[in-house]
């Protein structure tokens, strides 16, 4: 009856002492990929008119590429989600993913363009700003959210 038990027990036990052996101890990605299925809207749009509307979710955009002439744009965020969202425009050549987070949860914003502030759950802001060539990122800069994946893209020619 014992050895029974212990060729049930030993193995089960090993296994447990493999997994946790198996971790090197490395944080897991600080960034979440994007969860293109928050929205129903294209994943990219052509702002051709001059203008956008950018939608936000917990913790999404749509669309999540746009690309835009250079000159003026005016960006509308359209807040679909139960919380507050922002819309943070970034010069950068960085991917979206890759920017650095610091301690608070949120990106720097040296790079910063301008933004569309803090809009409350169920209302909609705009920001029309003056856009030079480049490739810029837009984030939601509220502390955890661009971590949980709300950014996207913007290609200006």
């Amino acid at each position: 009856m014992r050895r029974r038990l212990a060729l049930l027990v030993l193995p089960a036990g090993f296994a447990l002492l493999v997994a946790g052996c198996a971790s090197n101890n490395k944080p897991t990605a600080a960034v979440k990929a994007p969860n293109p299925a928050a929205s129903s809207a294209a994943a990219s749009v052509s702002a051709s008119s001059g203008q956008v509307t950018v939608s936000t979710t917990e913790y999404a955009f749509a669309p999540m590429a746009i690309k835009a002439k250079a000159g003026k744009l005016k960006i509308t965020l359209e807040n679909k989600g139960k919380i507050p969202h922002e819309l943070v425009l970034l010069k950068t050549a960085s991917a979206a993913n890759a920017l650095r987070v610091a301690g608070a949860g949120r990106v720097s914003e040296k790079a910063s363009v301008g933004e569309v502030s803090e809009t409350a759950a169920g209302t909609t802001k705009s920001k029309t700003l003056d856009l030079k060539p480049g490739n810029y990122l837009y984030v939601c800069n509220i502390p955890g959210h661009y971590g949980d994946g709300m950014y996207g893209t913007l290609t200006v020619t």
